[in-house]
């Protein structure tokens, strides 16, 4: 066997794979550290389960492809790419890619066109990657980077940001945290994530949701509107900066309502609700509904994620939706 394919193989990926196809699998099985301890060779990293900082994963995938690496933009820094069969492969993009297609990762659904990598998750659709040549000196914005089954996880000082298809989660994250996360549940070695600071105070978690606006005529800049589109609705009354709502278990919320030019915030004053916070606005042509979530239950409690986000994604829909249940009067 060559380097090569012992390299895929100890990774546990099939050897016959396609190197492009190689080297975009092992973007997903090797979490990346920067300014991690260093690594002597990609069997080293290939053995602890993750890559040290760019030139460490650059060796990886270079060992992978036979291909030699190129120098763009992604993640506010100077970032590698290799070109392999015409596909663009990369650290932090989790698929193959190539011109005039679109892959789904894990974490959302990627594209690539005139020299730019896009990527589509949590209801809007960006630039990741560059490719034209760049001399940035700058470092990534964050200090690890990793991917789920079902998600792409980043982490920037003390905090955590989970992105997926459907939503973005920003909470604060701990050692003991990240240890559960990714050293036990990934059985990454646990060098991963020495050196991290995790200073700084616990933020509130917020989890965000976005859609397409299009050509919905919904009155989505009147906070009733939204509240009156939920399921569990019973009664919803607005007095002054104040709205009452109920819902079908007769919990009685107050929120303060502060309207602005692009949405409004509602912030539950009392009575028992999910939620601490809502905000809706308009970006582009997306609207984002933000909700900051109660410091109790915890976002990593088995579940509650998928269903906060689900949750909101109905919410949201229900809003948008052409047979909405509110009506302007």
């Amino acid at each position: 066997m060559t380097r090569a394919s012992d390299l895929v193989s100890a990774a546990g990926i099939d050897p016959r794979q396609g190197a492009a196809e190689a080297a975009a699998l092992m973007v997903r099985r090797l979490p990346l550290r920067i300014n991690g301890r260093p690594q002597a060779t990609p069997e080293e990293a290939v053995e602890n389960g993750w890559c040290s900082g760019l030139g460490g994963f650059t060796d990886v995938i270079a060992a992978v492809t036979t291909s030699p690496c190129r120098w763009g933009t992604a993640f506010g820094g100077r970032w590698p790419w290799f070109e392999v069969g015409g596909h663009v492969v990369a650290p932090g993009i989790p698929v193959r890619l190539a011109a005039g297609t679109e892959d789904a990762g894990p974490d959302g659904v990627y594209s690539v066109d005139r020299g730019r990598v896009y990527r589509e998750a949590a209801g809007r659709r960006e630039v990741v990657l560059h490719t034209e040549e760049s001399n940035s000196s700058n470092e990534p914005d964050f200090s690890l980077l990793w991917f789920s089954e079902t998600a792409r996880f980043l982490v920037r000082g003390a905090v955590l940001e989970i992105e997926d298809l459907f939503s973005k989660t920003l909470c604060s994250v701990t050692k003991r945290q990240l240890e559960h996360l990714l050293v036990r549940a990934g059985r990454v070695n646990e060098d991963v994530i020495e050196g991290l600071s995790f200073e700084g105070d616990a933020r509130p978690t917020v989890v965000e949701v976005s859609r397409s606006l299009g050509f919905s005529k919904t009155p989505w800049r009147e906070p009733v509107a939204f509240l009156e589109s939920r399921i569990d609705v019973e009664e919803v009354n607005a007095r002054g900066d104040r709205i009452f709502f109920k819902d079908v278990r007769s919990e009685s919320v107050e929120f303060l309502v502060t309207n602005q030019d692009t949405g409004w915030t509602l912030e539950r004053m009392k009575g028992h609700f999910p939620l601490e916070v809502l905000r809706l606005h308009k970006e582009g042509e997306s609207l984002v509904l933000r909700a900051t979530l109660a410091p109790e239950p915890d976002i990593f409690s088995p579940g509650l994620r998928g269903r906060v986000v689900f949750d909101l994604n109905a919410d949201l829909g229900a809003l948008l939706a052409p047979s909405g249940r509110y009506q302007k009067s």
